[in-house]
């Protein structure tokens, strides 16, 4: 089913509904992992090895924002401007079926790996494309379009992620606070983790966030009221094969 939106995030459920038979297979069907996912990308080969089967979505990447240029399918790479490194990124999402399923269902829980996400947190991902058409890197960016609560988890994907990692044995950085940066409560993230793949062909850059930003308040000196989504909260993630280096721009 291939649809012109991307996936819907399924948050913390009403209590349970007693399912027809239908909606029951349905339920069943929760099981659904994507035949193709973006771990599944191997870099070297055509971008058109991703199946346009896989993507409901297919547009050009805004290094790690929403789509911009909604392309036909991947062939059209060409089309996505080249960043500084000379690798276009290219945005697609999953086929989005299952979340509308889910969401239908009012489902308690969002799959770990169906619809655009990882690790069950919400993500715009991307393939880096080299002028001939060759997937050369990887880059994950938890979505800062997702609810309060998913982006107060959004740093905590950085788990997942150095635990896939650790054959790489990443190396790992904590950032101290500057230019008025303060902690979220009493919690202050700010850590890069750098690695190479075990064969040297391709380097790892991982970073994670959750803090307040100068000027960022909890309450409004002005109106005394609850300011909500007023910290940084991401992670981000890029893969590349060498001779490029993963783009050292900020999480959002």
């Amino acid at each position: 089913m291939r649809l012109s939106t991307t996936a819907l995030w399924l948050g913390l459920a009403l209590a349970p509904l007693a399912p027809s038979a239908g909606l029951a297979q349905a339920q069943a069907d929760l099981s659904y992992v994507p035949a193709f996912t973006i771990w599944d990308v191997k870099f070297g080969e055509p971008i058109t090895q991703i199946p346009l089967s896989a993507a409901a979505l297919i547009a050009c990447g805004t290094n790690g924002g929403p789509p911009s240029l909604e392309l036909k399918d991947f062939t059209e790479f060409g089309k996505c401007k080249a960043e500084a490194s000379g690798l276009h990124e290219v945005f697609f999402t999953y086929d989005d079926e299952q979340d509308y399923i889910a969401r239908a269902l009012e489902d308690e829980y969002r799959f770990a790996q169906g619809g655009t996400s990882i690790y069950a947190h919400p993500v715009v991902f991307t393939v880096l494309v080299d002028d001939k058409g060759m997937a050369r890197g990887i880059r994950i960016v938890t979505d800062e379009r997702a609810s309060e609560r998913d982006r107060r988890v959004a740093a905590r994907l950085a788990d997942n992620l150095k635990a896939r990692y650790s054959p790489w044995s990443p190396v790992c950085e904590d950032i101290p606070a500057s230019d008025g940066q303060l902690p979220v409560g009493t919690i202050f993230i700010h850590q890069i983790c750098t690695a190479e793949s075990l064969d040297g062909d391709a380097t790892m850059r991982l970073e994670a966030t959750y803090f307040r930003k100068k000027g960022q308040t909890s309450i409004s000196l002005e109106t005394q009221k609850v300011q909500k989504n007023y910290f940084q909260s991401a992670t981000r993630l890029e893969v590349v094969q060498s001779p490029f280096q993963p783009d050292t721009t900020p999480v959002r």
